[in-house]
């Protein structure tokens, strides 16, 4: 009854049963999570700045299915430039300043990927001591990051406690994975993750190439290269083997992310996981709006995660 009045009046919860305080998480637009799930989970977001043809255009993680596809299909004109930059103070602070009374954990994508993100981040830590602001680096980028963010906010949902939560956090980006297959590797060109010559060539022969961001930690690099969407599943679930070795008692949790015409890829590979573990907890997403210009329109990756219960 005393935590219901607390509820009517505006207070957020403190779980008395067991002692725990409620904590605020908050990561930013490239987990690759819907937005309606974020929200069910009480996980605030920070928008990346987004612009088309450098003009800013109004893009977030709550858009429309169909606004999010005509970003995609701009993409498909590679004489567009569509680009992001990184977060900006002021809407980090908007959004920390909604909780100055509790503990926030900032869980971003990997520090290597948006320096200027992670100095920003540093600076308001250290400018508002006033409030009580972690940051965590994710290590990962896509759904190796949504899977952290996915899995830290279920654990919190149990009532996982703040010193709970930063062991998790701390320890989650040296247990997960990222895998990604793509389809047009003029967007790797464009980043500088490959030469020219390398992506005429490797379109001209219908190259798939896989990419991890693992060792290290938040650097894309080629895990191989296929010819067809089945030989990459095969290699995807070989290096999940391959890891359960390491943590043969861990449970597994995956989230697979599609881009383009390829929910049937993203399909073969759950069920591929879940051939692999059964009891492993999957889930399907779409895709975020700020990872698009950096990975093409048109991909498919997975993230995953072994951890202790």
């Amino acid at each position: 009854m005393y935590i219901m009045i607390l509820s009517i009046l505006g207070f957020r919860p403190y779980n008395v049963s067991v002692g725990r305080s409620y904590v605020i998480l908050v990561v930013d637009s490239t987990v690759m999570i819907d937005h309606q799930d974020l929200n069910a989970w009480g996980v605030e977001v920070v928008n990346y700045p987004m612009y088309l043809d450098s003009k800013r255009i109004d893009a977030s993680m709550d858009m429309s299915e169909e606004a999010k596809e005509e970003i995609r299909l701009l993409l498909k004109d590679k004489k567009r430039r569509v680009n992001t930059s990184g977060l900006r103070e002021e809407d980090l602070l908007a959004v920390f300043r909604k909780y100055p009374d509790e503990p926030i954990l900032c869980l971003l994508q990997s520090s290597v990927a948006t320096t200027a993100s992670i100095q920003v981040i540093s600076k308001v830590i250290k400018e508002h001591p006033e409030l009580d602001i972690t940051h965590y680096d994710s290590q990962h980028l896509a759904s190796g990051y949504g899977v952290i963010a996915r899995e830290a906010a279920l654990r919190m949902q149990a009532g996982a406690s703040r010193e709970e939560m930063d062991a998790f956090l701390k320890a989650a980006p040296l247990r997960s994975r990222l895998f990604g297959v793509i389809y047009d590797l003029f967007y790797l060109k464009r980043n500088g993750r490959i030469g020219a010559v390398q992506a005429i060539m490797g379109t001209a022969m219908r190259i798939i190439p896989i990419l991890t961001s693992t060792d290290p930690p938040g650097t894309l690099k080629s895990a191989g290269k296929v010819k067809k969407p089945a030989q990459a599943i095969r290699k995807i679930i070989s290096n999940i083997e391959k890891d359960r070795e390491l943590w043969p008692e861990a449970s597994l949790s995956a989230i697979v992310s599609v881009v383009g015409p390829h929910k049937d890829e993203g399909e073969e590979l759950i069920a591929a996981i879940k051939e692999h573990d059964p009891d492993a907890n999957v889930a399907l997403y779409g895709y975020s709006h700020s990872m698009l210009p950096h990975v093409g329109p048109d991909f498919f990756d997975v993230g995953y995660l072994l951890m202790d219960s």
